[in-house]
């Protein structure tokens, strides 16, 4: 039976087998409901024949052991497990493995019996109550009168010694022997009830009848057990007395909940009863960190007294600012103005100051337990000039300070009172550089008319009056010298009943060159080849497909790499098959980890670098990735953070409508989902594909770690939670210094063998998928991508956050449906 599961709940038992894995626990519709909100709020899934539980993202928490679960973790003997308002309980034994519901349903409880109360013995009385008459009497003489005495005492007491031998040889005659053992021995131990008897030690000679036992000790309960003696001789009775149970008095400062040994035990301060023994003992109560403690209770009815020593689960937070008077806001309420002293629960509150005439400051502040936090004074800096730049014509690529900032027409935040080179270039036109200065709060508007850098191309055409068109606008007869900017253009002859000639050309300035074309009578509409009839007088220009296109001609080579509009570099990544997940025995392996062989056969681009913070404004200006304390994550080159799946899905969408592909997210109700079947549009990559060129190594095999397959962390390796990171996240790697306290710029550490950069480290990334536990799978999977409209989706990678083997690991899955200042993304997209 140890591979047997048993679900044990008020209504009875069912025996689980493992195709009934994953179980659902929730709500209506759930495998097993329990009071609470509708909908699945957790699984209890199998892998390997070991059970584990994975949260499913709800709202409503999820607590293990009385500690909230965030992540899938083993179930282990004894686990207690609280879904909204019901508890269950994991245990093994000789039966299998049984997940019990104990609250939620019937608990029905058996109170210890009460003894009963004990009889009274009564005395009842004798003659002696009974009046005695006075008589007249003479006195007798004195010989008479001694006589007399002397002879009614020697009767009477003969009398009496026979009544007694009489009684005596009467009840020795009809009582029987019988023997009480009592453990432990009694302070009194009696017979209760029949005729009276004789004891001697723990015997008592007692004649046939219905007795009562009477024992009492102090700290047990008191015996008291009816009897029937018989004729038969040697009778042995043997009672137990039972302990009292102990009192456990809690003492608290404020309210709590009290759990022992995993059940509910109601409410404290208070008087607990419980049986002697070895007791664990939790205490919950708010504003203060969880308690728990193992007491020994002594039993015997002694009263025993617990006074914990609560440690607050808040900080004091002191934040100054220069200058002062600025708003204080803690996850967006309005908390007062600086300076100000508050407090704060343990755990990370992003934190903004707002002061008109000055920019925002906002920050995650990481609160420790009972340890007391400054902030500041934060230096709040004067507010972003808003600069915007126009061309003649548009399309120009536009720098700021010598980074890439965007095309024209462009509007972005830049440094006030500062002055800022700015450099705008187009394909064809000679560049243009101007300086300009904008103030706190200001705005200015920079627009450049481009000077063309102009080519002849001479055009003879017949028929005479064919007329000639470039990029779509009409110029006049085909015959002709024109002027055209040094870039590629795309020249059609037309003359209607006749086929249209099109052709790409490039001038080149002092190198006319010539476009001879005779059009064919034909079908209207049809166009004829692009080179056909044509000569030139320098050598001839080949064929420009645009910024990001790839090439769809039938058996045509891919592309090595291509450029986004926005500037990012994207490379081919190679088709192949391998295993992802992570065997069951490696270190810091998670259970959602399993796994399976996987084929990528549809070829796919991925970005070399992860999106920053300057492509990211391109879409929303407004953006803001904060800080974390005074540590900025603002930097143009940094990676972009802060940001949903939702915001990533939103500005692949955009990139997709810059360069006219088809988007690969769509509308569904208020959120994105992905299209399906995929396009070419951008995208984030899917996990399948993220994992593939992360482990892909060199020589053939998969890598363990970004930098190989053994710890330590080497120098150079990445952007991990070094001893910089010391005073923002509570683990860090305390040998390690990788120059960089949060965030680095992309591409600030070597590339990985596939020339990717930052696939472990800096920040971890979102990927394309729904987040699902897939289980173990023998069969192939080609191209696997998990879709649909669910709130959690995939994250990969490590962080600055990052120092354990868990998160290190480059086979690490988490998931979440939120911002977080250590989460950012990459773009990816299919080749064909």
């Amino acid at each position: 039976m140890t591979g047997a599961f048993v679900l044990r709940e008020p209504l009875g038992e069912r025996l689980l087998h493992e195709p009934d894995f994953p179980l659902s626990i929730g709500g209506p519709g759930s495998d097993l409901v329990l009071p609470g909100p509708d909908g699945t709020l957790a699984w209890v899934a199998l892998h390997d024949g070991q059970l584990f539980l994975q949260p499913a993202g709800s709202a409503a928490p999820v607590l293990l052991n009385g500690v909230r679960l965030a992540a899938s973790t083993w179930l282990r003997n004894g686990d207690v497990i609280d879904v909204a308002d019901g508890r269950l309980k994991f245990r093994t034994d000789a039966g299998g493995r049984v997940l019990e519901v104990i609250a939620g349903g019937s608990d029905n409880a058996t109170a210890p019996p009460v003894a009963d109360a004990s009889t009274a013995i009564a005395n009842p009385a004798g003659d002696e109550d009974a009046p005695i008459e006075a008589i007249t009497f003479g006195r007798p003489p004195e010989t008479v009168l001694q006589k007399e005495t002397h002879g009614s005492r020697r009767r009477l007491v003969v009398g009496l010694a026979l009544v007694a031998l009489a009684a005596l040889a009467a009840v020795l005659f009809t009582s029987v022997p019988v023997q009480i053992d009592v453990t432990p021995e009694p302070e009194h131990l009696a017979f209760e009830g029949g005729l009276p008897g004789l004891r001697l030690d723990s015997n008592f000679l007692l004649r046939p009848g219905t007795y009562t036992v009477v024992a009492e000790k102090q700290g047990y309960r008191p015996l008291s057990v009816p009897v029937e003696v018989t004729r038969e001789r040697n009778q042995r009775r043997e009672f137990e007395l039972v302990p009292l149970p102990g009192r456990l008095e809690i003492v608290l400062p404020v309210p709590g909940r009290v759990t022992i040994d995993g059940r509910d035990a109601g409410s404290a301060p208070g008087v607990f009863e419980l049986a002697a023994g070895r007791h664990a003992v939790a205490i919950d109560t708010e504003r203060y960190l969880d308690y728990s403690e193992t007491v020994d209770v002594a039993g015997l009815g002694r009263l025993q007294k617990l006074e914990p020593r609560l440690v607050p689960a808040w900080a004091v937070v002191r934040i100054a600012s220069e200058p002062g008077e600025a708003e204080v806001r803690v996850a967006g309420e309005v908390r007062g103005r600086t300076p100000l002293e508050l407090e704060l629960m343990a755990g990370s509150h992003r934190v903004e100051l707002r002061r008109e005439g000055y920019k925002p400051w906002v920050s995650d502040v990481q609160v420790r337990a009972n340890e007391p936090l400054q902030l500041g004074p934060v230096q709040l800096g004067l507010p972003d000039g808003r600069l915007a730049v126009r061309s003649s014509p548009s399309g120009a690529s536009v720098s700021v300070g010598g980074a890439f900032r965007g095309r024209t027409p462009l509007e972005v935040d830049v440094r006030p009172g500062i002055a800022q080179s700015v450099a705008v270039s187009r394909e064809g036109y000679e560049p243009a550089t101007r300086e300009v200065t904008v103030g706190p709060g200001g705005r200015e508007v920079l627009e450049f008319a481009l000077e063309p850098v102009l080519g002849d191309v001479i055009v003879q055409a017949q028929p005479a009056d064919a007329q000639v068109y470039v990029d779509g606008a009409a110029r006049g007869a085909a015959s002709q010298t024109l002027q055209l900017p040094a870039t590629a253009h795309v020249l059609e002859i037309r003359k209607p009943g006749y086929a249209t000639h099109r052709a790409t050309v490039t001038p080149r300035p002092g190198l006319p060159q010539r476009i001879e074309v005779t059009l064919l009578p034909s079908l209207a509409g049809q166009t004829s080849p692009a080179v056909a009839g044509a000569t030139s007088a320098a050598a001839a220009t080949s064929a420009g497909t645009g910024s990001g296109a790839v090439a769809a001609t039938s058996g045509a080579a891919l592309a090595a790499g291509l450029t986004t509009k926005a500037g990012q570099s994207l490379r081919l990544a190679p088709a192949g098959e391998f295993t992802m997940g992570s065997p069951r025995r490696e270190a810091g392996r998670r259970a959602n980890e399993a796994q399976r062989r996987v084929r990528l056969e549809r070829r796919f681009y991925v970005s070399l670098k992860e999106v920053t913070n300057a492509e990211f404004k391109m879409f929303r200006p407004a953006h803001r990735s904060g800080f974390v304390l005074q540590e900025t994550l603002e930097r143009d080159r940094q990676p972009v953070v802060n940001v949903t799946w939702q915001d990533a899905a939103a500005y692949c969408n955009w990139l997709s409508e810059q360069e006219g592909l088809p988007p690969a997210y769509v509308s569904q109700g208020a959120r994105l989902v992905p299209v399906t079947p995929a396009t070419t549009g951008y995208r984030l990559p899917t996990e399948a594909e993220w994992e593939w060129i992360a482990r892909r190594s060199g020589g053939g095999g998969l890598l363990k770690y970004p930098w190989g397959d053994a710890l330590p962390v080497p120098p150079g390796a990445g952007n991990f939670a070094d001893r910089r990171a010391q005073p923002l996240v509570p683990q860090v790697l305390a040998d390690l210094d990788d120059g960089h306290a949060v965030t680095a710029p992309v591409a600030s550490f070597a590339a990985n063998a596939n020339g990717f950069f930052d696939l472990g480290g800096n920040v971890a990334e979102w990927a394309h998928d729904l987040y699902t536990v897939q289980p173990p799978a023998g069969d192939v999977a080609v191209d696997p991508v998990a879709a649909g409209a669910g709130a959690l989706r995939v994250i990969r990678g490590s962080s600055w956050q990052h120092s354990a083997v868990t998160e290190l690991r480059l086979a690490f899955r988490d998931y979440g449906d939120g911002k977080r200042n250590d989460l950012g993304f990459r773009i990816a997209r299919y080749a064909q």
